[in-house]
């Protein structure tokens, strides 16, 4: 996708997979993005009106399920945990991070031309960082021989994306499919941002509240009153009960 990008991931990658339980990381990441995407490619297959594309879009899903499978099937390799009742945590927040966002998913949200877009700079990014991975051997065998056998997978959605956007741009919408490819390069350095700007705003957040708790709460309950432990005798009331019973309404 780029000579910068592609210098980039050969610079930082070898220092990421050195870091310990990198792999366990990393794989388990790799099979929720690739079950997001899969949901995104079965909600594309239902609404699409082109029965040719619907084709390529389900075997689409088919692929990233079992890439997911077999991601998490490898991260389990290396010490992730299974856990029934954390993987349907998971798939709710895999929804909303990877297509669904307020019951609309992203081809709704995109449209044919844009979501074909995304989809094939998607891909073509992961087929340039996965070959990244290969090339500087950063991944032991096993893990890389089953690399391989998910990009030729993804070389196949490279592919098919990129022909129907050339048959867009064949059929006059050019300037169209140029303008859905720059949508979709901006989009995710801003959404990269927003998320930092999330964990930023945790962090401020956690300060400002500490600093509340320290000045304001802290001071207030060292200089409470504490009261004696256990059941204390209440007076009796001096009213006659029905008096009492007036009173309570």
């Amino acid at each position: 996708m780029g000579k910068l990008r592609r210098t980039w991931l050969k610079l930082v990658s070898p220092l990421a997979w050195s870091r310990p339980g990198a792999e366990r990381r990393f794989l388990a990441s790799f099979s929720e993005t690739e079950r997001g995407s899969a949901v995104d490619m079965l909600a594309a297959a239902e609404l699409t009106e082109r029965r040719d594309l619907r084709r390529k879009y389900f075997i689409h899903a088919l692929d990233e399920t079992r890439h997911a499978r077999l991601f998490a099937r490898r991260a389990g390799d290396f010490g992730a945990e299974s856990v029934r009742a954390r993987a349907a945590l998971n798939d709710a927040n895999t929804l909303q991070a990877h297509g669904i966002v307020g019951g609309r998913s992203l081809f709704e949200r995109y449209g044919e031309l844009e979501f074909l877009a995304f989809v094939h700079r998607s891909e073509a990014l992961a087929v340039e960082q996965f070959g990244v991975y290969h090339d500087l051997e950063l991944l032991d065998e096993k893990t890389d021989q089953m690399l391989q056998n998910i990009l030729r997978d993804e070389h196949f959605h490279v592919g098919y994306s990129r022909t129907e956007l050339e048959r867009y741009t064949r059929s006059g919408k050019g300037a169209d499919v140029q303008r859905a490819l720059r949508k979709v390069f901006w989009r995710r350095p801003w959404e990269a941002w927003m998320r930092f700007s999330v964990q930023i705003g945790h962090v401020v957040t956690s300060f400002w509240m500490t600093v509340l708790y320290l000045v304001v709460v802290a001071p207030f309950k060292l200089g409470a009153a504490r009261e004696r432990p256990g059941f204390r005798d209440v007076p009796p009331d001096p009213r006659s009960r029905m008096t009492a019973a007036r009173g309570q309404g």
